[in-house]
């Protein structure tokens, strides 16, 4: 199976999950840094600006407006050590001004000596209060926060910094944790495909570490011991049932036999040989039975297998089949190609094509033709040019006791069962393809997208 994308793995989501927490974690700090500074600064310019502004109204009712105006440009006339700006605006009570820095009021109410940041026409930013005098006229008094501006903005930068090192620090331990912990998964999915490979002994690896992992690995291992005693119960109960009833089963016929010898009587003979046939029959289907267990049970154990060259088994069936197949008046015709080798069990190869072959004089009829190619790969392809097998039946013919119309002979119709479970048990696939006419039985190695 291929390995998930980033996005679909779990263990990329958790880093990519702990990217995401340390960032919105850094941005949330950010944010409550800047506004408990925005709100020290608002309140020092406030506490200024209240202290500019009530000196200048007792100024304002203790001597004149003159004796204001002065004052206001005496400020004016001042240049602050530290940078920072003052704006002031007196006027009158028909709105002329008299005094300041300001040429027009801006959108602030001295009735209720309004406070608040203020946005200068030419771009500035200052916190002012402005409120009501006496006879009409109005003061404003405000305060540039250069200073507060400049600090936010370095807080900000900071930040930033700090930000993509939590960022790439995060990225990094995520990587590696989850490199870890997906080896650690690895392992365990590693027992489950060798298990299901037909390796029943694969176990994984217990861990050190005492965690879930752990634990995990420790229930796989647990109920894969479970598994090959249940395989290996149902494997002694099958050739032991297999024994019990075979036994028996000859013992009878080699009575029947030897009760055919002590008769004359022709329909007592008929009787007796039909019952042997019968016997014979039930033998077979177990036997037939017992093999594809068996090979299921192996499929993926590569162990035993031996290079066989399949050219010399495909040469002899060809022979073999050729001769039948003249017999029978039916077109026979070998295609293989020289030194065809793979890793293989030399009887089960046999049994697999001589069951396709033998499928396929079951359905063509006298005059017809099949095909024997082998090329390698291996590549195995079983042709007729009989009734075909219509779309819907193609994978239901490998099923057992599934027996299609218009079969020549007898038989329990297990053949094309057993011929996939030694596919498989050799990693390879075996499927039916249209021949137009007839069918065309492919055999070829498994794709795999691991």
């Amino acid at each position: 199976m291929p390995r998930p994308g980033l996005f679909r793995s779990v263990f990329g989501r958790v880093t990519l999950s702990a990217l995401l927490v340390s960032l919105l974690s850094t941005l949330a700090l950010f944010l409550v840094v800047q506004k408990i500074v925005d709100d020290d600064g608002r309140a020092m310019l406030a506490r200024e600006v209240d202290t500019d502004l009530a000196g200048l109204a007792d100024i304002y009712v203790s001597s004149d407006e003159a004796e204001l105006r002065a004052r206001i440009a005496d400020r004016l006339a001042m240049n602050r050590e530290d940078g920072e700006r003052s704006w002031y605006l007196l006027t009158d009570g028909a709105g002329r001004r008299l005094a300041g820095n300001l040429d027009r009021w801006p959108a602030i109410a001295s009735e209720v000596s309004e406070a608040r940041y203020v946005v200068l026409p030419d771009g500035d930013r200052m916190f002012a209060r402005a409120t009501q005098l006496g006879a009409g006229a109005r003061l404003l008094v405000g305060r540039s926060n250069y200073r507060g501006q400049a600090l936010l903005a370095r807080l900000a930068m900071a930040f930033a910094i700090a930000g993509a090192g939590i960022a790439l620090l995060s990225l990094v331990a995520g990587h590696f944790a989850a490199r870890r912990l997906r080896a650690r998964v690895e392992v365990v999915n590693a027992a489950f495909a060798a298990v299901r490979a037909g390796r029943i002994a694969a176990r994984a690896p217990g861990p050190g570490n005492n965690d879930e992992l752990a634990e995990l690995a420790a229930n796989t291992n647990a109920m894969l011991d479970q598994v090959e005693r249940l395989v290996e119960a149902q494997r002694a109960v099958s050739d032991q049932t297999a024994h019990e009833i075979r036994t028996p089963l000859m013992h009878l016929d080699t009575r029947i036999l030897k009760a055919m010898e002590g008769t004359q009587d022709e329909a007592l003979l008929r009787t007796l040989d039909q019952s042997r046939a019968e016997i014979r029959g039930v033998v077979r289907l177990l036997d037939s039975l017992l093999d594809i267990a068996g090979t299921q049970a192996m499929r993926g154990d590569l162990r035993g297998l031996a290079e066989v060259d399949l050219s010399d088994i495909a040469e002899s069936l060809a022979d073999l089949y050729g001769a039948s197949a003249e017999d029978l008046g039916i077109g026979f015709h070998a295609r293989i190609a020289p030194g065809v080798r793979a890793r293989a069990d030399p009887m089960q190869m046999t049994r697999l094509m001589s069951n396709l072959l033998d499928n396929a004089f079951k359905y063509v009829p006298s005059g017809g033709s099949i095909v024997l190619e082998l090329a390698p790969g291996p590549h195995i392809v079983v042709q007729d040019d009989g009734p075909g097998i219509p779309p819907a039946d193609r994978e239901r013919v490998f099923e057992r006791y599934v027996r299609l119309d218009g079969a020549r002979g007898g038989g329990h119709s297990l053949g094309l069962s057993l011929a996939r479970a030694i596919a498989e048990r050799h990693e390879l696939s075996l499927h039916v393809e249209e021949a137009a006419p007839g069918a065309r039985f492919v055999l070829q190695p498994e794709d795999r997208d691991d």
